[in-house]
C-alpha cells in the first residue's frame, strides 16, 4: 500500500492520475478527517474504476462539503471587510482565508475550519463593533481575562451561518516557544506585509518568507497529526506558486530563532522524499541556524511523520494521544540529546491528577449493622431512599466516567 506521500508528489506536480484503489480506506478516511478530501479527489484519475470505489462517495461529499463551508467563508470575510472598509487600516489576512485563495489551484482545496485576520491593536475596537453589529457573539471556555494577553480577542461565531472569527493582536501566544521570536514582533511583521486585495478590498498578506516560518512554527509548537499534511501541503503550494523566494531573506528570518527548528523538520523532510526543488545547502544552512535538532532527534520526528501523519497509522499504547505530543515536544527542546529520553520519560510518567480522573473511585464501604440499619429503613419508606443515596452514588460515579471522556476529548483536540 502506498505512502501518502504519492498524494503529496502528486500535488507538487499537480498531476491528476493517482489510483484511489491503490490506498486503503483508512488511509482515505486519514485524509478526509485532515480536511484534504477535495485536494486528493483533484489528484485522482477519473474513471469507471474510480468511481465505483466504496471510498469514491466519500471523496464527492467532501469535496461538496468544502465547497459549500469554504464559500460561506468567503462571503464573510468580503461581508466583514465591507463592514470595516473606512474605519481601519487593512486587516492582513493569515492562514487558511489567505494561502488558500493565494496558492492552491481553488480555495476550497485548502482546509479552513475558521477565518483569521491580524489588525493593529487600536483597530480591534472597530472590527469587533463591526462584527457585533453583523451579528457575530464571542464564545469560549476560556474566561475574557485569558484573551487580554491571548495573540487574538475571544474568538467570535456567527449564530446563523456557524462561521467562527478569530481577531489577531499578533502572530503568537506570548507563552508559545516561538512567541519572543523577532519575525513574529509587531515591527517585524508590519515590515513583512505586502498590500493586496480580497474581492476587490484593500488587504494585506505577509511575505512568502515570513509565511513559511509561520506556517512550519504554528503547526510544529501547536501539535495536530493531521495538521502536519496541511503544513507540508501548504508549503508545497507556496514554492510552487509564489513569486521566487528570496532564500536570504529567509535564512536572515530565521537567524537567533526557535522557529528555525520547525522550519528546518518541514523542509528537510519535503526534501528528503524529493517534493520540492530547494537551493544546493539551503538544509545545512538552516540546520546551521537551529539548536534543537541533532540526527537522531530529526530521524525520530520524521518517522513519527512518516508513520502518523503521511500514513495515518491508528495510534497505539506506547505512541497514545497523550503520549504522542509529550515525545513529540521532547524531541523538539533545544537540549542535549541524550537528555531527551530522560526528558520525556520523566513527563511520560503518570500525574496524580490524572491517576485521580482515571481510576474510578472505590465505592464507600459500611458495617454490617449500618447496611442492616439502612435496609430496615427503606423497608419502612415503603423501598424509597428518602436520603437520596441511590442519587449521590450516581453522583460519585458519574463524574469519574465523564472525566475520563473529557480527558480523551482534550487530548484529541
Amino acid at each position: 500500500m502506498p505512502s501518502l506521500v504519492h498524494f503529496l508528489h502528486a500535488a507538487s506536480q499537480d498531476r491528476k492520475d493517482l489510483a484511489l484503489e491503490d490506498f486503503s480506506e483508512r488511509q482515505i478516511r486519514w485524509v478526509i478527517e485532515a480536511g484534504l478530501g477535495p485536494l486528493l479527489l483533484r489528484h485522482v484519475a477519473d474513471g469507471p474504476r474510480t468511481r465505483t470505489a466504496p471510498t469514491w462517495p466519500l471523496l464527492k461529499g467532501a469535496d461538496l462539503t468544502a465547497r459549500l463551508t469554504t464559500a460561506e467563508r468567503l462571503d464573510a470575510m468580503e461581508e466583514i471587510l465591507r463592514a470595516c472598509d473606512g474605519r481601519i487600516r487593512p486587516p492582513t489576512l493569515l492562514k487558511g482565508i489567505s494561502v488558500g485563495g493565494q496558492f492552491y489551484p481553488e480555495p476550497h482545496l485548502r482546509p479552513m475550519s475558521d477565518i483569521d485576520f491580524l489588525v493593529a491593536t487600536r483597530d480591534l475596537a472597530p472590527v469587533e463593533a463591526a462584527l457585533f453589529d453583523l451579528g457575530y457573539r464571542q464564545e469560549s471556555t476560556h474566561p475574557r481575562e485569558f484573551y487580554e494577553t491571548h495573540h487574538h480577542t475571544t474568538p467570535f461565531r456567527h449564530p446563523r451561518t456557524g462561521v467562527w472569527v478569530e481577531v489577531h493582536r499578533g502572530l503568537c501566544a506570548r507563552s508559545s516557544p516561538v512567541g519572543s521570536d523577532a519575525p513574529f514582533g509587531a515591527q517585524r511583521v508590519l515590515a513583512e506585509q505586502s498590500a493586496s486585495e480580497f474581492r476587490g478590498h484593500a488587504v494585506y498578506r505577509l511575505s512568502e518568507e515570513l509565511q513559511i516560518v509561520y506556517l512550519a512554527a504554528h503547526w510544529a509548537y501547536d501539535f495536530r497529526l493531521a495538521g502536519g499534511l496541511v503544513a507540508m501541503l501548504d508549503t508545497i503550494h507556496l514554492l510552487k506558486n509564489a513569486r521566487p523566494i528570496r532564500w536570504e531573506r529567509l535564512l536572515e528570518l530565521l537567524e537567533g530563532t526557535v522557529a528555525a527548528t520547525a522550519v528546518y523538520l518541514v523542509l528537510a523532510y519535503l526534501d528528503r522524499h524529493e517534493l520540492l526543488d530547494l537551493p544546493s545547502g539551503l538544509i545545512g544552512e538552516i540546520a546551521h541556524r537551529q539548536r534543537a535538532l541533532g540526527r537522531p532527534s530529526l530521524w525520530l520526528l520524521h518517522g513519527i511523520i512518516d508513520r502518523y501523519v503521511t500514513n495515518g497509522r491508528d495510534l497505539g499504547l506506547l505512541m497514545s494521544e497523550r503520549n504522542l505530543p509529550i515525545i513529540w515536544e521532547s524531541l523538539l527542546r533545544p537540549c542535549p540529546g541524550f537528555r531527551k529520553p530522560l526528558l520525556a520519560g520523566w513527563k511520560l510518567l503518570p500525574s496524580r491528577s490524572w491517576l485521580m480522573r482515571s481510576v474510578p473511585s472505590p465505592a464507600p464501604r459500611s458495617s454490617a449493622p449500618d447496611a442492616a440499619r439502612r435496609g430496615s429503613e427503606s423497608s419502612a419508606s415503603g423501598g424509597r431512599d428518602d436520603d437520596g443515596d441511590s442519587s449521590a452514588r450516581a453522583d460519585r460515579t458519574v463524574p469519574n466516567r465523564s472525566g475520563r471522556r473529557l480527558r480523551q476529548q482534550a487530548d484529541s483536540k
